[in-house]
């Protein structure tokens, strides 16, 4: 953990102001201000979310709204954290999703900058009346879907969980928050359309950042998913559809007083209760389709429907501010932690070739990534978005059974480590390729899910069963 960042002269309270949402002919503009304290005197930082659609004005639409607009305040909160969040009277259900998001979905922000963890979350809520104004441009009727809402909405990363959503669910429309090459080429390896919403963050921010306020990671697929929720009511779709697995519960660390810091929080089964609370007035249906399975069943499923070569499950693709050689070409970077796990996942259903094409080279089978694989089982995992550490020995104890990747030198070198930690915890390494049960899933889509089964038989077949690879 870092020492303490040292303060500049901006300061609490984080205040909460009142939002805009303004509809014209070529779409929603939907405006969220928040204010600190500067040495000027109050300095305003103004988020804006722009949908390509014209919006119909709802109790809906404005519902979305305001979740947005609480989650999204996160990105410039931590800029004087901690500090009061003056907010409006909140719902149970809002105050519970503010509560967890401004403390454990800024935890790894906390740790890594040396502040106390839990992050103490201090709400008043006397930010008085903040529905938010709202008007038409000169000349436009409200657009937006009419009737009831029917149809999903996929939330696209690029990556392998959303493109196994997407192949679900055919006929959902896909959608991105300012896409990059990436989800626009899975997008059309689908041969989808690909719906894109822009989000610009304050430009305030990134001067205060330079200055030196702390920063840090950010609970941020509960904001995408706010703005796929809000997106969703615009376009009239029934249900936002995630690819979010059950790996993500596991903490990255827990800290020696015993507090879970998990680079994943909005991610986490927890969450997506409470998110799913926040949402109910929206009247969209936000849930996951893949908390029944782990990355290495996802990655069995994805490798079994010929997906992998399409995906990109690297974060330095998305860099916002720092560009990086793959943010210039769109294309994994082969190196960081991301990019490590998810060859492991997609390995055991995947000819050693077409991860090295993937990846540009065989990244199991290099001795500088020894430690990098080994360290997704270690008691501080990376804070990158891994699973479990016991489904990164799986993989590594299954693929040593297997012709093809057992020389590999990453293989070769962890089998034995790989399969003490599974037995350490008496646990069998083809367990993690069974997907469990679905009934928590809306009835609609359960066999959907079920059916994927099929395809991850195909891999355990062929690494000798759910035993073998315990050894």
């Amino acid at each position: 953990m870092n020492a303490p960042a040292p303060r500049l002269p901006i300061s609490g309270p984080f205040e909460f102001l009142r939002p805009s949402v303004e509809v014209g002919p070529q779409g929603t503009r939907v405006s969220l201000p928040y204010r600190i304290t500067s040495a000027e005197g109050p300095l305003e930082l103004t988020e804006v979310v722009q949908l390509p659609v014209p919006a119909t004005v709802s109790d809906e639409l404005l519902a979305a709204v305001r979740v947005l607009h609480l989650f999204a305040g996160v990105s410039y909160y931590k800029a004087v954290a901690p500090t009061a969040l003056v907010v409006p009277r909140l719902s149970q259900a809002e105050r519970a999703a503010v509560t967890a998001l401004y403390d454990s979905g800024l935890r790894e922000f906390a740790y890594r900058n040396g502040f106390d963890v839990p992050l103490p979350v201090e709400l008043v809520e006397d930010a008085g009346d903040l529905s938010p104004v709202h008007h038409l441009a000169a000349g436009v009727e409200a657009g937006g879907s009419t009737g009831a809402p029917s149809g999903a909405l996929v939330p696209v990363g690029g990556g392998k969980d959303s493109a196994l959503v997407a192949s679900l669910v055919p006929d959902g429309r896909l959608f991105s928050v300012n896409p990059v090459g990436a989800q626009v080429h899975l997008a059309e390896a689908l041969g989808r359309p690909l719906l894109a919403v822009t989000r610009t963050l304050a430009p305030e921010l990134r001067h205060l950042v330079a200055a030196g306020v702390p920063n840090g990671h950010v609970p941020v697929t509960a904001i995408t998913s706010a703005v796929a929720v809000l997106t969703a009511v615009a376009v009239g779709a029934a249900d936002v559809v995630m690819g979010i697995e059950r790996s993500a519960d596991e903490p990255s660390l827990v800290t020696p007083d015993g507090v879970p810091v998990n680079h994943q929080y909005s991610k986490s089964s927890e969450a997506e209760r409470l998110l799913q609370a926040a949402f109910e007035p929206t009247g969209v249906r936000w849930f996951s389709l893949l908390r029944p399975l782990t990355e290495l069943a996802i990655g069995a499923a994805v490798a079994a429907r010929g997906l992998g070569a399409d995906i990109v499950s690297c974060n330095r693709v998305f860099t916002v501010w720092n560009e990086t050689t793959a943010s210039r070409t769109q294309k994994a970077c082969g190196e960081c932690a991301k990019c490590l796990f998810t060859a492991l996942m997609l390995a055991p259903g995947s000819e050693p070739e077409a991860i090295a094409t993937q990846y540009g080279s065989a990244l199991l089978d290099r001795t500088d990534h020894v430690d990098g694989v080994r360290e997704l089982w270690s008691d501080e995992k990376p804070f990158d978005c891994v699973g479990e550490r016991h489904e990164s020995a799986a993989a590594v104890s299954l693929l040593a059974d297997l012709p093809g990747w057992s020389h590999q030198e990453v293989i070769s070198t962890l089998r034995d480590e790989a399969r003490r930690v599974l037995a350490a915890d008496r646990l069998e390494a083809g367990r993690f390729l069974e997907i469990g049960p679905v009934d928590d899933l809306p009835a609609e889509y359960r066999q959907r899910v079920a059916d994927l089964r099929a395809d991850v038989a195909a891999v355990v077949a062929s690494v000798g069963g759910p035993d073998r690879g315990s050894r």
